[in-house]
């Protein structure tokens, strides 16, 4: 009796590695595009300094994410 076994397939991780820059740039922008609007709607300028500033920091951060991830994924996955 023989079993056949594939290997994993990790469609998460997959799915970040293909789609992680635009991800990253999508969340990027709409942190940027909140932190505008809620300055546009009467908030205090500081808020749309800290939406941008925070948007790029998670771009940032995101980025780093994916290029970590691909690292992994083509270390340690099978094909």
């Amino acid at each position: 009796m023989s079993h056949s076994t594939q290997p994993p397939s990790y469609p998460a991780i997959r799915f970040i590695t293909n789609w992680g820059d635009a991800l990253a740039i999508l969340v990027a922008v709409s942190c940027m595009a909140v932190g505008i609007y809620l300055t546009w709607l009467g908030y205090a300028w500081p808020v749309g300094v800290a939406g941008v500033a925070a948007g790029l920091i998670l771009w940032l951060v995101l980025r780093s994410y994916v290029e970590v991830l691909r690292i992994l994924a083509d270390t340690l996955m099978p094909r």
